[in-house]
């Protein structure tokens, strides 16, 4: 449930901000009814911002199901941009269930690249839409977190989250 919104500096662009949820601030960019790219930003609680319009009542509806701990409707990400391999690789991350992670070479191997574990972690950095294709429920075969582009910090505190939120 939505605590408060608030206008911040750009009057078209609004904060909202949850009760619960990891400490982050989610920044959707929105364009041409798809999303563009969405980035991380450690917060005092859970926020989201939308930049360019549409999409909001539907992005609403993802993070609701995300805090819950629920499966989620699907948003419209725009792949267009991506390698094949790229393509296979953020939609195989995006069937993690919420609350578990897999490892690198799990998903190489899912996609039909066994040898191709450091694929993925590049995969993993150059993700556009962490959260939503969540990269950080991806860890080391030896269960170490390894790296994530917004902080091991962050990451862990995603996972921890997640997994006191898992039915």
């Amino acid at each position: 449930m939505i605590v408060h919104s608030a206008e911040i500096s750009d009057p078209y662009s609004p904060e909202f901000f949850w009760r619960s949820g990891p400490s982050i601030l989610t920044t959707f960019q929105v364009q041409d009814n798809s999303i563009k790219r969405i980035t991380l930003s450690p917060a005092s609680t859970f926020s989201c911002k939308i930049l360019g319009s549409g999409l909001k009542e539907e992005i609403f509806a993802w993070l609701e199901c995300y805090l819950e701990g629920k499966e989620s409707p699907p948003l419209p990400l725009n792949f267009s941009p991506f390698t094949p391999f790229t393509q296979e690789g953020l939609k195989a991350i995006q069937r993690i269930p919420f609350g578990e992670v897999t490892t690198y070479g799990e998903l190489a191997q899912e996609i039909g690249h066994p040898r191709g574990g450091r694929a993925i972690g590049n995969v993993c950095n150059r993700n556009p839409f962490p959260l939503i294709i969540p990269c950080h429920r991806v860890i080391a075969s030896d269960g170490s977190l390894r790296g994530f582009g917004y902080g091991l910090k962050m990451k862990q505190d995603m996972l921890q989250y997640e997994s006191s939120r898992s039915h």
